[in-house]
């Protein structure tokens, strides 16, 4: 958990998020604990309702060739038989229940900090959501993969909505079960019951496909897969050929069967049998799109499960979890996602609209820029600035919270974008610099230090810089404020 002192309530409400999909919490389990714990004991847990069975049905056979006092006894049993299924079966479905109604308490918390009213503001808070994510994960660690897998599934939650939306707004999806349910003018009224139909039809099931999209690696089968018997072996290590396709398969396997067994279906709290057959048979439907997504996105079908599936791909890259994780890869990201459209890997139209969605430099990334003066003029150093908004007007041009000016860390800033030309992830950009003095650079890096350890392997004219320990300082987590703080 994060620091109350140095970090405002709005980080410390996302790190709780975060800690409450998974982790490790002895207080209150974790979604992810609470598969693992479903994993471990479904197998007894069918095997008491199958014996059961077993034995009523015997019971029920002896009863047919039995008279008098015997059969009074076997009715007895039968009796007590049948009550104790009830109440195994009961027991069951009641942990079922909890533990979807502790995930569906989740998504609803992501949907409070990544939503608002309208487009424009779910566009703003869902930028400072995604952004605050990033900027969690510090430039290297020992746990960065650990951290990077536990922040994977709420990110990926809310880029598949932005994906969702866009794709709606845009007349893209075809899917007759979205658009049954979707109503433009109801979208952002969160008390009209348009927008509770739509979201319980449409937008959960596409939170939890996207957040429990690789659960079944909880399973202790797959985590002896990951981590070998004796649990000598890394579970993020890069694993051969066969290990990842049995890893792959088992994986889509177990997520289906926790996804159908281990969630299901919403109970309703009607009383009258017609309401009762209208929820279930809602639920049913919304349970087959969940699980369809799943399946699809599994597979090399392109179409609506593409609204998790682009995610995935792009967390994979933004969340690393390889050993060798290094910052100044996450621009490939969206590149990756174009790639694998020119191969119709992935929708060349889906893939465009997620890339005008996120652009090519992810929420959260330290851009290091050529300076320039009031009039425009390019000058001879660099400034920073923390990628804060969603929709850039073009892939390459990065809307941004400048943070430093003249050199000088902001106590506040103001947004703008960064164009490609001063962009020095770019070389045309670097090539600006190049004739600046060593001394002269080495002082500007000196200046833009702010107060941090200078690596001596880091370049003296930075492709990007790395923002996490500046916004984990006290003061620095409103990137989106709009006067001084």
């Amino acid at each position: 958990m994060l620091d109350k002192i140095n970090n405002s309530n709005y980080t410390i409400s996302v790190d709780l998020l975060v800690n409450a999909i998974s982790g490790e919490n002895p207080v209150k389990p974790t979604l992810y604990q609470q598969a693992a714990d479903f994993f471990i004991h479904e197998p007894a847990n069918k095997q008491k309702l199958t014996k059961l069975k077993v034995e009523i049905r015997d019971a029920k056979l002896s009863l047919q060739t039995q008279s008098g006092k015997s059969k009074k006894i076997l009715k007895q049993l039968l009796e007590q038989l049948n009550k104790n299924y009830e109440v195994e079966l009961l027991s069951q479905q009641t942990q079922r229940t909890q533990r979807l109604n502790n995930a569906i308490d989740v998504c609803l918390d992501i949907l409070s900090l990544s939503e608002g009213e309208d487009f424009d503001e779910t566009q703003l808070k869902s930028a400072k959501f995604l952004t605050t994510l990033l900027l969690f994960s510090p430039d290297q660690g020992k746990k960065i993969a650990e951290l990077h897998s536990s922040l994977k599934p709420a990110y990926k939650a809310v880029l598949s909505l932005r994906v969702l939306d866009k794709l709606v707004s845009d007349n893209v999806v075809k899917n007759a079960y979205i658009l049954k349910n979707y109503s433009a003018d109801k979208r952002y009224e969160t008390d009209a019951t348009d927008y509770e139909c739509y979201t319980q039809a449409v937008i959960l099931p596409i939170m939890l496909a996207a957040i429990f999209q690789d659960v079944g690696l909880q399973h202790p089968a797959l985590t002896a897969l990951l981590e070998g018997a004796e649990e000598n072996k890394d579970r993020f290590r890069l694993l051969e050929q066969q290990e990842r396709e049995e890893m792959l398969a088992l994986n889509y396997q177990y997520t289906i069967d926790y996804l159908k067994n281990g969630l299901g279906c919403q109970q309703t709290g009607a009383d009258k049998e017609a309401e009762i057959a209208e929820f279930d048979e809602a639920e049913q439907k919304r349970l087959k799109f969940q699980l369809g997504l799943i399946l699809d996105a599994n597979s090399s079908k392109q179409g609506t499960s593409e609204i998790i599936k682009i995610p995935q791909i792009y967390a994979s890259v933004i969340f690393s979890t390889k050993r060798d994780y290094q910052r100044k890869n996450l621009p490939t990201a969206s590149i990756l996602i174009a790639q694998l459209a020119i191969k119709k890997v992935i929708s060349p139209q889906l893939s465009d609209v997620f890339v005008s969605i996120v652009g090519q430099f992810p929420l959260g990334f330290g851009i290091a820029y050529v300076a320039q003066d009031m009039s425009g003029n390019e000058l001879d150093f660099y400034e920073y600035a923390i990628v804060s908004s969603l929709n850039p007007p073009k892939p390459e041009q990065a809307i941004c919270r400048l943070v430093t000016k003249n050199m000088m860390f902001l106590p506040y800033g103001k947004t703008g974008i960064v164009k490609k030309e001063h962009n020095l992830h770019f070389q045309t950009a670097r090539k600006k610099l190049v004739k600046i003095s060593p001394k002269r650079l080495a002082e500007i890096m000196e200046k833009l230090s702010h107060n941090y350890k200078i690596e001596e392997s880091k370049p003296i004219v930075p492709y990007f810089w790395e923002p996490h320990v500046y916004f984990c300082a006290q003061g620095n987590q409103n990137l989106w404020s709009t006067r001084p703080r």
